[in-house]
């Protein structure tokens, strides 16, 4: 039954692709009406500005088509493609742009069935590249790459991890190489030893350190960390110890 209410979404996408226009008046066009599609407008709060656009399916709350949302002032904050209620596509947010400007990207983030899946990049605000990670399955992977304005690579800091025997197994502690303040720290396996899992046990954070006790007394232990860089970007580096 999904599949096929997908595939009648997908026959109104391509209806509506080539003549699909937003509009900021309240009244739907004739065109939108004839492809069973209607735009609805969301003001902000205690204000007749704009914040939210949105085509749905006529009659219903269903997104389908490009969902806009704006800055106070008018500028374009972001664009994210929906089909038959699902994200599906790049979506795109961008810094906030005079009026008459336009917009340029700050991060783009490519969907599939209402999931992170591929390479997202985020921009500087003269267009270079800021940053890349990757996600699969709405899953973020390990690694981040990070460059300055002029292009220079930032090098990412590195897990350090170090065990301590005690009486109920192992103390294992962990801390990045560099000062990284809000750290995250994980215990267990990563899917496909590369992507993080959407629900891990976190470690103990006391001055930066993570720190857990496990029993088990062989094996291995997968440590996975989750920072923030200055740019707002989040990096993730794991390793694994030997007990």
């Amino acid at each position: 039954m999904k599949r096929m209410v997908y595939c009648l979404f997908v026959v109104l996408l391509f209806m509506a692709a080539c003549n699909f226009k937003t509009s900021k008046n309240t009244a739907n066009s004739e065109e939108e009406q004839d492809n069973g599609l209607e735009v609805r407008q969301q003001p902000f709060r205690n204000s007749d500005q704009v914040e939210y656009e949105i085509s749905v399916v006529k009659g219903t709350t269903i997104k389908h088509g490009i969902q806009k949302r704006y800055y106070l002032h008018g500028s374009l904050y972001s664009a994210i493609p929906y089909i038959a209620g699902e994200k599906q596509g790049i979506a795109y947010t961008y810094y906030q742009a005079a009026l008459g400007n336009e917009p340029q990207i700050w991060k783009e983030q490519p969907y599939e069935n209402n999931e992170l899946n591929g390479t997202c990049k985020r921009y500087h605000r003269d267009g270079a590249l800021q940053a890349e990670y990757d996600y699969k399955n709405g899953l973020r992977a390990v690694g981040l790459k990070e460059l300055t304005e002029s292009g220079k690579d930032i090098e990412q800091p590195k897990l350090l991890l170090s065990k301590h025997r005690v009486p109920a197994g192992y103390l294992i502690q962990a801390r990045l190489s560099d000062d990284y303040n809000n750290v995250d720290y994980f215990i267990g396996d990563l899917v496909e030893e590369k992507y993080l899992p959407k629900k891990m046990k976190t470690l103990q954070t006391r001055n930066e350190v993570g720190e857990i006790v496990v029993s088990q007394t062989s094996g291995t232990v997968t440590i996975t960390a989750e920072y923030s860089t200055r740019y707002r970007n989040k990096g993730v580096v794991s390793k694994s110890i030997n007990l």
